[in-house]
């Protein structure tokens, strides 16, 4: 199985029209479910906001933090 592109504990920034609420909001990888088929956009990754809460999110809407012109 390829390896995800983020891993346990790295801080991500979220891809998201500037409409949502959580544009530019970043987290921290809590859980990584890799796609059975190696298609690593379609991992998804659960991260925690400093807040507590916790949400589900595709690769494809994330981006390393301190990538601020990356964009799918």
């Amino acid at each position: 199985m390829i390896a995800a592109r983020f891993k346990l504990g790295d801080r991500v920034r979220i891809l998201a029209p500037k409409a949502s609420v959580f544009a530019d909001v970043e987290g921290i990888v809590e859980e990584i479910k890799q796609n059975p088929r190696n298609l690593t956009q379609l991992d998804s990754y659960t991260l925690r906001f400093n807040w507590g809460e916790k949400r589900v999110f595709w690769d494809a809407q994330l981006a390393p933090v301190g990538d601020k012109d990356q964009r799918h």
